[in-house]
């Protein structure tokens, strides 16, 4: 019974990520750009968060040599995500974006390759193949009218989030407390979205519902889908749960289609059905033990 909750937690957890890119899409047509979503939802997520922190009793403290690695995690890592993806958004379909975006793991297992020198399995190997194959579909057959900006965007988030991953995991950080480290990453997000609308000189024109679309994709996307999130690794184990993660782009895709009309073509369906086959070999192979650095453990987006 306590694995089905783990189970129920995590598929809960994806249907809250993959409506994510939709509530963001809607709050852009109140108004609303990508800096100023990105603001709404990290000071929103930020105060829960930190409610939340001091009623536990949790410290806030970070070690100084924590705290270079944190910022670096938190600014090229965290808030290079919510922009390059957010910004995809105004392109692509959700379920394209969600998709291309949910390619991280395969770029963490390219980057162990590269920086740690990490044999890949054949499966992995595999996976990479499959995955490329999907992002070819997507985007290179016939007139599937997919924008190459939205597109490049995308992938860059599934950098950025790779890097992210790679921060996480590092033993600097690794031991940091899940809040703790998502209301820290939350500060320099919002901090940088400030920046960005303080350059630019256009405040937010905010409205109730674009108000109210925010604190959706903060309460709901944030620090719900993170906590049940959560909950489910710790139940059923950070490859399983990725392996039911793979929900996300599914339910992106669909959403996308019932929600906003948006165009899905048998090449889309087919590339995102490749992308998340590959994501799931990946999961496959660190379940197995297959490879030895585990790259789908999903910290907090």
């Amino acid at each position: 019974m306590k694995k089905l909750h783990g189970i129920l937690f995590l598929v809960v957890a994806a249907i809250l990520f993959g409506i994510m890119p939709i509530w963001v899409k809607l709050a852009y047509t109140t108004g609303l750009n990508t800096f100023d979503v990105v603001l709404l939802r990290s000071l929103i997520s930020a105060v829960i968060l930190y409610v939340m922190i001091r009623r536990k009793g949790i410290s806030f403290h970070i070690e100084k040599q924590q705290r270079g690695m944190l910022f670096f995690s938190g600014s090229v890592g965290y808030t290079g995500t919510l922009f390059t993806l957010y910004f995809s958004y105004n392109y692509i379909g959700a379920g394209i974006a969600t998709s291309l975006h949910y390619l991280y793991p395969v770029l963490v297992m390219i980057m162990a390759l590269v920086l740690f020198k990490e044999k890949l399995s054949l499966i992995k190997w595999i996976a990479l193949i499959v995955s490329l194959s999907g992002i070819f579909l997507i985007t290179g057959i016939g007139d599937t009218n997919v924008s190459l900006s939205g597109v490049t965007l995308a992938l860059l988030s599934a950098v950025c989030f790779g890097i992210y991953v790679i921060c996480v995991g590092h033993p600097l950080l690794e031991n940091i407390n899940t809040a703790i480290m998502t209301y820290y990453v939350c500060l320099i997000a919002a901090f940088f979205s400030f920046l960005f609308i303080a350059v630019q000189g256009t405040w937010p024109q905010l409205t109730l519902m674009g108000l109210y679309y925010s604190i959706l994709i903060s309460i709901f996307c944030t620090i719900l889908a993170l906590i049940l999130f959560n909950e489910g690794v710790k139940i059923v184990g950070a490859s399983n749960a990725s392996i039911l993660s793979t929900l996300e782009p599914i339910v992106s895709l669909v959403a996308g289609l019932i929600l906003l009309n948006e165009v899905v073509t048998w090449q889309i369906v087919s590339g995102c059905a490749l992308v998340v086959g590959g994501v799931m070999l990946i999961s496959w192979a660190d379940l197995h033990g297959a490879g030895r650095l585990e790259t789908t453990g999903k910290p907090p987006r």
